[in-house]
């Protein structure tokens, strides 16, 4: 199946039911379905066919959906790109991608230009806003009674997806077609989408979350989609409570700044029936909050770029265990096991390991990674994490951002919820930082609501930890690194 027909069927049964909303402008999903079609044929034309790389560099707009689906559509493989990304990291995604033509919009232009003389595959430029030497959007078109789709199994790529790189080079996860069908299906079932919904999607769709959840599962069932380009809490909670928005998928930055926001007592959220939160842990202080001041339980879920997006969230008929980002979706195996791959008994802490129908099928170009995560079917996820007796999971922390203390394990995300606790504290990030005496020291990264010393951050910390796990070191910012999806970076707190 090619996945692209979860939209064409859905415009065969929905016609005139409304896609998206965008800057106050509707698409219905008849025109959504007739403007892949015109575009997918118009593409053919200019050379892109099946299993051609092509990299899609856009911010939040219909148009993205339009493209994606497109090249979807005929066969293409899509290589998302941050469209906030500069020369450099542009260049090196194309080039390990192999990418032989890359559509941009007006926010990656610019860079675009600045990397083309180093690019080694790419032959066609195709640009939203017209520009120089590049082909138009515009000029992208077909008769759409010409469109034919292209056939494809579930083993064929569909994107490649470039992990975020905060450990080091980004790696191409190949995620299939039979990956996106399962997933979109499994997680519209989960989260009882219907037609009805509403969903805000502010969320950067080139991401493997939003895409999935907030694109391609809405589609599955004819949910209407509200896109938002940028992240603006009062703005975004005004259109949560004007529009009646249903769903809202959220990261844990965002739901922090929701509760730092004087607005959100002022507003109705009552049609909100989910809030959901990933791409990094949320502290449960911000779930405690959330839920005071809208009315709504965040739905926590775990997943990463190589398991397309979820390995394991709180469905709404089960009982939700704070702390707990949920039980593994239906269908998928899990364990947790010790340095040797042993199984660890329940409640100790060991990596957390899965396989499944999500699993990607590799990174693209890179065999030996590829062995390293995925061992006897089994793929590694590089998480520590624990389960419960009735199989309930919970995250510990990335197995590479552990600290080890004078021989103690130290997990920065114990001592980052203790941190978030402080009524003072903002965010916060804790790191493991070279120690001539420990090895490693705790480190702590911290934006506050106004002045406080280190001393006052360590005695707060020794109330409620053991000593080895209070922070030595503790660091003031104005803010912390991040992804433009939000996700703290830690990696650029190591190097200072």
């Amino acid at each position: 199946m090619n996945i692209s027909e979860i939209l064409l069927e859905t415009a065969r049964e929905l016609p005139e039911h409304p896609a998206m909303i965008f800057r106050n402008e509707s698409i219905t999903y008849y025109e959504f379905a007739e403007r892949v079609r015109e575009k997918a044929v118009g593409l053919r034309k200019h050379g892109i066919t099946n299993r051609s790389h092509v990299a899609l560099m856009m911010a939040n707009k219909p148009d993205y959906a339009i493209v994606y689906f497109s090249l979807l559509a005929i066969g293409a493989t899509v290589v998302p790109i941050n469209p906030t990304f500069k020369e450099q990291e542009i260049t090196y995604i194309l080039n390990d991608s192999d990418a032989m033509a890359i559509i941009v919009d007006e926010f990656g232009v610019e860079e675009v230009k600045k990397a083309r003389n180093n690019l080694s595959s790419v032959k066609h430029f195709i640009s939203l806003p017209p520009t120089d030497q590049f082909t138009p959007w515009a000029e992208v078109y077909g008769n759409p009674s010409h469109f034919a789709l292209e056939p494809k199994d579930p083993i064929d790529n569909a994107q490649i997806i470039y992990t975020s790189g905060t450990t080091g080079k980004p790696k191409g996860a190949l995620i299939t077609h039979g990956n996106l069908e399962w997933m979109s299906k499994t997680s519209a079932y989960i989260l009882e989408l219907t037609k009805e919904d509403r969903v805000l999607v502010v969320l950067p769709l080139f991401h493997a979350y939003a895409k999935l959840q907030g694109l391609l599962q809405c589609v599955l069932k004819g949910c209407t989609i509200y896109l938002e380009e940028r992240f603006i809490p009062d703005h975004i909670l005004q259109k949560l409570s004007d529009n009646k928005i249903t769903i809202f998928l959220g990261v844990p930055t965002m739901y922090t700044m929701f509760v730092h926001s004087p607005k959100i007592q002022d507003l109705d959220f009552t049609s909100l029936r989910i809030a959901g939160s990933g791409g990094a842990s949320l502290p449960l202080e911000i779930i405690d909050k959330v839920k005071a001041e809208m009315g709504v339980e965040i739905g926590e879920g775990y997943g990463q770029t190589e398991s397309t997006v979820m390995i394991s969230c709180n469905p709404s008929n089960i009982p939700k265990k704070y702390g707990s980002v949920g039980v593994p979706l239906p269908g998928l195996e899990l364990k947790i096991v010790d340095p040797n791959g042993r199984e660890v008994p329940v409640g100790e802490v060991g990596e957390i390991i899965f396989k499944g129908a999500n699993a990607m099928k590799g990174y693209y170009k890179k065999e030996i990674e590829t062995k390293e995560t995925i061992k006897d079917g089994w793929l590694y996820t590089g998480d520590l994490g624990k389960r419960d007796e009735e199989g309930y999971l919970y995250i510990v922390d990335r197995k590479k951002d552990m600290i080890i203390r004078g021989g103690y394990n130290v997990y920065p995300r114990e001592v980052e919820e203790v941190l978030y606790t402080n009524p003072d504290v903002v965010e916060c990030a804790v790191v493991g930082e070279a120690d001539p005496v420990f090895g490693e020291e705790v480190a702590a990264y911290v934006v506050t609501k106004s002045p406080k010393t280190p001393e006052d951050i360590t005695s707060y910390c020794k109330q409620q930890l053991a000593h080895y796990k209070v922070p030595r070191k503790v660091y003031f910012l104005k803010e912390l690194p991040k992804t433009t999806t939000g996700k703290i970076l830690k990696t650029p707190l190591r190097k200072k």
